[in-house]
């Protein structure tokens, strides 16, 4: 079972994911038949109170995603707006530590797995102003009940 895991700050869990434009990347076969180039990586916030995952203009317009539709996006308060739509994978980059090894150093060469989302996602642009900065990709529970989300005293982990 693979697994992510990282620290957290007591109040928001961030980690880097890769994100696959769909229309041009397919997982016709099996994932470990699929050579890809290594996808392109975003900073993510995971929120358990989102649905859907969204992305940032930032992924739309370094990726050059078209909009394929638009979806019907709550919040917290009782309006409701439609958001341009984008298909694309989520894709879990991992290194893979050689026998002994602990840690990887800046510049090392390494090998990694990447572990692809099974389907598509179908996800609304979140608007810059909304991320503070702060992240590209919000991971909603389209993502996260794919999986098991663990968060202890100053750690995460999130196995699928």
């Amino acid at each position: 079972m693979p697994v992510v895991w990282g620290n957290h700050n007591n109040s928001d869990i961030y980690l880097n994911v890769g994100i696959l434009d769909a229309s041009t990347f397919s997982l016709a076969g099996p994932i470990s038949a699929t050579p890809i180039a290594a996808p392109t990586m975003f900073r993510a916030l995971i929120d358990t109170g989102a649905q859907k995952t969204m992305i940032s203009p930032n992924v739309i317009n370094t990726l050059n995603l078209p909009p394929l539709g638009k979806i019907l996006i709550g919040g917290v308060g009782p309006q409701a707006h439609y958001h341009n739509a984008d298909l694309f994978y989520v894709a879990f980059v991992m290194a893979v530590l050689q026998p002994g090894q602990t840690t990887i150093m800046p510049g090392q060469q390494m090998t990694a797995v990447v572990n692809i989302s099974g389907n598509p996602i179908y996800g609304a642009e979140i608007p810059a102003a909304a991320t503070g900065g702060q992240f590209d990709v919000l991971l909603g529970m389209d993502i996260l009940s794919t999986g098991c989300l663990v968060v202890g005293s100053g750690i995460y982990s999130f196995a699928w």
